[in-house]
């Protein structure tokens, strides 16, 4: 959501996670659909992602009995929400939008006496299915970014291409305590309206983050029968994606409580390695806390000193300083062990601009 990714891109590549798919589409289209067709769409759009959900009143079993259990569902126990929060990408919506009105006479007939019929409702979702492969040719990118999960088959899954580890404190969190009071600003009496007390604690913060490009650029290309494959507009956009990804990394601070902490602070240390081979992520500089005398006092410094060393240690032992194509450094302290001035740049913007140069003198991932 921040500012700093959002605004690279346009509205029609940025996703949307929501479970009021069927609110959109009917927000969109409703004027064109009369009400059994509004309603087999209700029944077509509820239907995806619930589990289980096999016979209707509509439905027998093997033997010619009607199913038994769960009273049979109806349109108006479907509701405009889907069972769960799809994370679709404005073109899917579209597709689906496009798809209802095409469909306006089958989706009459998914229905009878107010309840599903749910041949015909499977009958539908295939054909969603195919409708969707063949008319959505570009992912969101957020979506390509961070993935999603579907437990039904008319949207794809998708496997996240970056991974954000929790964000670690690298020196002991000592926990302080803020008591504070309200005054109630029209009451004659002496005292507090209101007393409270909140838990609070402070730390440099080590945040890692790798991406698999070649991940990201599948999960940008177009549908088919066997899954994404990447094209040059999917390569173009994914490493156009990225540079806006770590600015936005480094800038966005916590909104949580931001009134009381007002915690506007930027990264002090940014480091981007486009690299072969595995994900490398040096967390294990900080299993010892950096103790709050080093550097004078600096934990900050410290912190980065430590880091730098750590780094050092583990790509020369396993060889993969040899893995890096690139390497670029923002440090905003004065820090002796970072010894990498060759990669050293002087603002977030440079940064960002030599990533999205190196990106683009890469080869085609899908190519290799």
């Amino acid at each position: 959501m921040s500012e700093h990714f959002r605004g690279a891109f346009a509205e029609s590549q940025l996703g949307i996670r929501t479970d009021r798919l069927p609110e959109e589409v009917l927000k969109s289209i409703g004027d064109t659909l009369d009400e059994p067709a509004r309603d087999g769409l209700l029944a077509l759009l509820g239907s995806i992602g619930k589990k289980g959900a096999k016979a209707t009143g509509n439905d027998k079993e093997e033997d010619g009995e009607e199913s038994k259990g769960a009273e049979d569902p109806t349109i108006e126990s479907a509701g405009t929400r889907t069972a769960h929060l799809l994370f679709l990408s404005r073109q899917e919506i579209e597709a689906v939008c496009l798809f209802a009105q095409e469909k306006k006479d089958a989706l009459g007939k998914a229905v009878k006496k107010k309840k599903p019929v749910t041949e015909v409702i499977n009958k539908l979702r295939k054909d969603l299915q195919v409708y969707l492969e063949e008319h959505t040719s570009k992912n969101a990118v957020d979506v390509g970014l961070f993935g999603r999960f579907v437990t039904s088959e008319e949207f794809d899954t998708v496997d996240g291409a970056l991974q954000v580890a929790h964000a670690l404190g690298t020196q002991k969190v000592e926990v302080e305590y803020d008591y504070f009071t309200a005054v109630d600003d029209l009451s004659m009496e002496s005292g507090a309206g209101h007393l409270g007390e909140s838990e609070f604690a402070s730390s440099v913060l080590y945040l890692y983050a790798c991406c698999d490009l070649d991940q990201l650029e599948t999960n940008l290309g177009a549908r088919a029968e066997n899954g994404r494959t990447a094209d040059p507009e999917a390569q173009l956009l994914a490493r156009k994606g990225l540079p806006s990804l770590v600015r936005a990394i480094a800038e966005a601070t916590p909104k949580g409580k931001r009134t009381g902490t007002a915690p506007h602070t930027p990264a002090e240390y940014v480091e981007v390695v486009v690299r072969r081979g595995a994900p490398l992520s040096f967390a294990n500089a900080f299993t010892k806390p950096v103790d709050a005398r080093e550097q004078g006092g600096d934990v900050m410094g410290a912190s980065i000193d430590r880091f730098a060393k750590h780094r050092d240690r583990v790509e020369q032992a396993y060889g993969r300083d040899q893995d890096a194509i690139a390497r670029f450094v923002l440090c905003l302290r004065d820090v002796d062990a970072v010894t990498l001035k060759q990669h050293e740049v002087k603002t977030i913007d440079e940064l960002a601009a030599k990533l999205g140069s190196a990106l683009a003198a890469l080869p085609s991932q899908a190519a290799q």
